[in-house]
């Protein structure tokens, strides 16, 4: 069990900004505590990516990076979201539906420094500093750099899908850190790194995937599912997931933990139920609603048979989830 931690802290005036998402809408309507933009058409995709906004830290964070190349920077320029306004990357897992337009992003940052006149007074110290230029913290799971395969009961292999490329994201700008555990992001706002599974959720797991250590392929149970955990003042915890592949409850229980706070005010993200059976769905719901959360945001790869049932059995709490959708907390 991992233990409290002590300083998580905590923070206010928060906000989080869905930039892909697997549905758009344009006639959803504004509330006090969701905004939904509808002034020109955004670009939907099977992926996620997130923009975490700290306010009162003066942090921002990329969270994801969906699916294609295309989706992320279009739906960025379109809402005027400068990426050099970000702060820090983090990464919930390695599959290519939450990673793929990190490249694009570094480079739009402008972190490679470009020749300029320096004084004869210039010290050494200054050149070089200019010379490497700005590094943007990245930061995932060891287990997210992974080389996977896919295998059959007649033992034969399909693969290898690629790891994510990390020596291309380096180049561009990205300063990797890898944690497996809990990383803090700013005030009162951490990663949950490894998430325990501890439930009954099975939908997340794959019994036909491998990873390549050296010579032997081992199971991959995807270790490196994490979400982002949020304190937030005289509210509660607001759960940012990518996928849940350790279980959307597993994951909500564990922030629980290492925070510390009882009280969920809000989870938002996918809840991977797409393909769950019915008594997996409900007892997800059941297990959900006994936090009581003032919002919950099933999207991504949630599938439309379990967000139906999430928006028919709590109805108060449930908020559609589509891109361009800015959460106040």
């Amino acid at each position: 069990m991992m233990p409290k931690i002590e300083a998580f802290g905590e923070t206010g005036n928060v906000s989080v900004t869905v930039l892909v998402d697997n549905r758009a809408d344009l006639i959803v309507e504004s509330t006090d505590t969701v905004k939904y933009y509808t002034d020109k058409p955004l670009l939907a995709e099977h992926g996620f990516s997130a923009l975490i906004d700290l306010k009162s830290a003066h942090t921002t964070i990329l969270w994801d990076a969906g699916v294609t190349t295309i989706a992320l920077p279009e739906n960025m320029k379109r809402l005027e979201i400068d990426p050099a306004t970000i702060d820090k990357i983090a990464i919930s897992h390695g599959h290519d539906d939450h990673i793929a337009a990190v490249t694009q992003v570094l480079k739009a940052m402008d972190l490679t420094p470009q020749p300029k006149e320096w004084k004869s007074s210039a010290s050494l110290e200054e050149l070089r500093l200019y010379a490497e230029g700005r590094r943007v913290p990245l930061i995932a799971h060891p287990a997210a750099f992974r080389e996977r395969w896919g295998t059959k009961k007649d033992g034969s292999k399909y693969g290898p899908f690629p790891p994510p490329p990390r020596a291309e994201w380096e180049a561009a700008g990205a300063e990797i850190l890898l944690s497996e555990g809990p990383y803090q992001l700013g005030p009162g706002c951490w990663t949950t790194g490894l998430v325990p599974r501890r439930s009954f959720e099975q939908s997340g797991r794959s019994s036909s995937l491998r990873y390549r250590d050296e010579d032997a392929f081992l199971p991959d149970d995807l270790e490196e599912d994490q979400a982002i955990v949020i304190n937030v003042k005289d509210k509660g915890l607001v759960v940012v997931s990518g996928c849940a592949h350790s279980g959307i409850v597993n994951t909500v229980n564990y922030a629980r933990e290492i925070s510390g706070v009882d009280r969920v005010w809000a989870i938002l993200g996918g809840f991977h139920l797409a393909t769950a059976k019915d008594e997996e769905i409900q007892r997800t719901i059941e297990a959900i609603k006994s936090h009581q959360p003032v919002m919950i945001v099933p999207s991504h790869c949630t599938g439309f048979k379990a967000i139906a049932q999430f928006a028919a059995q709590m109805p108060d709490a449930f908020v559609p989830g589509v891109v361009g959708a800015r959460y106040l907390f």
